[in-house]
């Protein structure tokens, strides 16, 4: 509807310009796609403009009734759409010939399937005419140059090789399926997760006047439908489809009848069971892409290291693949880290959010949050100090967060706080600043979120805020989905007793349960498909190697305390480039090569105004023997526990005893509580916490 509105407003502005009658003609050609209630809104102003148009050029005077006048607008139509192909117009028939009968305003100006606009047709889908060079297809899109890699990915798919694309968020990624979709009759399938993107590129193709699809769950029955119908009789040469579409018949069997030219795999980590976005229903996709013949495979991702790129070309059966990693840079974006511990740092932390947030060069804005809680407290914060804000959860319904993710997109919303369940494939180009309110669990979570800031490639932030009470919530994370060999065991023996002829289905479950599956299926004991209604089909097949899963159970966990010792040093380190550890983090060698503004540790960030608020001591900060004395009788056990953790190297490589002595006052009943200690870092946490605390609560 926005782009209605803004043709009707060009057209409005100067109805006698030379594209007044071009715009109102790219108008009709979109009209059928607005919704009835947008077509009855819009009907008044396209009537004036159509007149206005209409008299600039000239005509004979509309009629005053009704039925006349509505006529002599389809007239308009005509006249514009003959203009438009550089043809005459028709003759002006006789008022008594042009209507018949009394007709109603929804009669001329269409229900569903007719409009005022029917009599322009829609644009003919420009092809390439068979033509296979990358520099020639850039026209049909309307560029003229590729940015770095992209040429690659396309001259593969052009070529029929399967290929590997790894580029950061915002760096053209969606061009390089694109365009070789558009060097082809056949068909190209593009499956992702994220609707909102999807949406908006099958969008942006039709407008373009090439003929796209799409299908999702919660979509329009009769959407589904006529999309299914354009694919089998080959009126479509693009599909965007969600990966739960493949678990269809109907899907699958429309996809048969064509021929495919590309099948192309976007968020491809998702298929990377341990990766930071694993989603079960990727798991059918490489028999998806055996059951079409193998077709050329385009995986497309922005968070894959090279450890999880090499698990998905295994997971996709990738024959040979092109690797395409671009440069992970993005140049016109500031890294910053503002460092927040002690008593009062949650109100310097507020504070801080509030005045950067207060800027207006830092807005639109996205604030990522790590709970529900907190999302709702610091959009009510933002809100109260006269920001226009909204709150993003997965706790909302799906129309709240619709209602919400559309306004912000229109700009009748400047900050959206969110947890990570906001932004995957929302194609905002202007937003200027993404805040962190908690740290993420891995550096590839933290960067495709921050990611979503200066699409545009103008100046943007990415901000920080970094407290170590967060390394506690995220070592408790860990250790609440470390999985051991006997949970694995009694996985599978409980599948094994609800199974049906050796196949059982359940729901994803848990993060423990997920990665206990995950370990089975490795071993040996199973193999995972997706079933119905996002459950997992589990088919069970002989016992697992005791070995083998001791080995993956022991993998998972160090796998998961990889991602957090990243994060933990993005955060924690003060005296290394942000942009060089994020460069290094996905195997980038590129030198740093910044727009402007590097970083905290390369430039201090004083783009922020004073923050008035006054810190207060913290315990934490105190010297650690200022509390009351702890007798030897109370620590010795600390110090036998200590010893034994040593193994016959000196003590104090585990603790000493100043820090001892403030365990023994503090009696720390968890990690993060551990960590609040000075002398205990996640390191100590990692090797001693769960002995120290199972001795402390004796």
């Amino acid at each position: 509807m926005q782009r209605a509105l803004a043709s009707l407003a060009t057209v409005l502005a100067d109805p006698g310009a030379p594209g007044a009658a071009d715009e109102l003609a790219r108008l009709r050609a979109r009209w059928r796609e607005l919704a009835p209630e947008e077509r009855d809104a819009l009907t008044p102003l396209a009537r004036l403009a159509a007149a206005r148009v209409s008299a600039a050029a000239a005509p004979p005077p509309a009629p005053a009734d009704d039925d006349g006048y509505l006529s002599y607008l389809e007239g308009m139509a005509s006249t514009a759409a003959a203009a438009e192909a550089d043809e005459p117009p028709p003759a002006t028939e006789p008022r008594s010939q042009q209507v018949s009968g009394r007709q109603t305003t929804r009669d001329l100006l269409g229900s569903t399937a007719g409009t005022l606009f029917d009599a322009a047709p829609a644009p003919a889908p420009a092809r390439t005419g068979g033509e296979r060079d990358p520099e020639s297809l850039l026209h049909l899109l309307g560029l003229t140059a590729f940015r770095p890699g992209q040429r690659e990915a396309v001259q593969a798919a052009l070529d029929g090789r399967d290929a590997l694309v790894v580029m950061p968020t915002g760096g053209g990624k969606s061009l390089c399926y694109q365009l070789p979709a558009l060097a082809s009759d056949d068909l190209t399938v593009v499956v992702s997760p994220l609707i909102a993107l999807m949406r908006d590129q099958c969008q942006r193709l039709t407008d373009l006047g090439h003929p796209a699809v799409m299908l999702a769950s919660g979509g329009e029955p009769d959407a589904n439908r006529i999309a299914l119908d354009q694919i089998r009789d080959g009126s479509a040469t693009v599909c965007f489809a969600a990966p739960e579409r493949f678990a269809s018949a109907a899907f699958r069997n429309a996809l048969a009848q064509r021929t495919i030219a590309l099948f192309v795999v976007d968020e491809a980590h998702c298929v990377s069971e341990w990766g930071h976005d694993f989603r079960p229903d990727y798991l059918r996709l490489a028999q998806v892409v055996a059951d079409l013949g193998h077709p050329p495979t385009m995986a497309c991702t922005a968070t894959a290291t090279p450890k999880v790129a090499e698990e998905i070309v295994a997971r996709l059966g990738l024959r040979d693949p092109e690797r395409v990693r671009s440069g992970f840079d993005r140049p016109n974006i500031s890294f910053d880290v503002l460092p927040f511990d002690g008593e009062g740092s949650v109100a310097r932390k507020r504070a801080t959010l509030l005045a950067g947030l207060q800027m207006p060069e830092n807005r639109p804005a996205v604030v990522y949050c790590g709970t529900r809680k907190s999302t709702e407290e610091i959009a009510e914060l933002l809100d109260g100090a006269g920001l226009t804000t909204v709150g993003y959860h997965a706790g909302m319904n799906a129309q709240q967060r619709s209602l919400r993710q559309d306004a912000f997109m229109r700009g009748d919303v400047d900050v959206v706080v969110a947890t990570n369940a906001f932004g995957m494939g929302v194609d905002k180009a202007d937003v200027r600043s993404v805040w962190h309110w908690a740290l993420p669990s891995s550096l590839e979570a933290y960067y495709q979120e921050a990611g979503r800031a200066g699409r545009d490639g103008l100046p943007a932030r990415a901000v920080l805020l970094a407290s170590r009470s967060d390394l506690g919530r995220l070592v408790r994370f860990i250790k609440e989905a470390e999985v051991t060999p006997a949970q694995v065991g009694a996985l599978v023996g409980r599948l094994r007793v609800q199974a049906q002829e050796g196949v059982a289905e359940l729901e994803a479950g848990a993060e423990g349960d997920r990665i206990a599956l995950a370990v089975a299926e490795r071993a040996g004991a199973l193999r995972l498909t997706p079933g119905a209604g996002g459950r997992l089909r589990v088919e069970l097949a002989g016992d697992p190697d005791p070995r083998a899963v001791a080995q993956l159970c022991r993998a998972a966990t160090d796998r998961r305390w990889q991602s957090y010792r990243s994060i933990e040093a993005y955060a924690s380190g003060h005296d290394r480039c942000r942009r060089r550890q994020l460069l290094d983090h996905f195997g980038d060698p590129a030198p740093v090569a910044p727009l402007g503004r590097c970083c905290d540790v390369d430039d201090p960030p004083d783009w922020l105004p004073p923050i008035q608020v006054a810190a207060k001591r913290s315990r934490a900060s105190a010297p650690v023997d200022d509390g009351p004395p702890v007798s030897d009788a109370e620590l010795e056990p600390l110090k036998a526990w200590r010893r034994e953790r040593a193994a016959g190297k000196p003590a104090y490589t585990v603790a000493n005893d100043a820090t001892l002595r403030e365990i023994v006052r503090r009696r720390p009943a968890s990690a993060a509580a551990l960590l609040e200690i000075r002398g205990i870092g996640p390191s100590f946490v990692e090797k001693h916490a769960e002995s120290l605390l199972e001795l402390l609560a004796q």
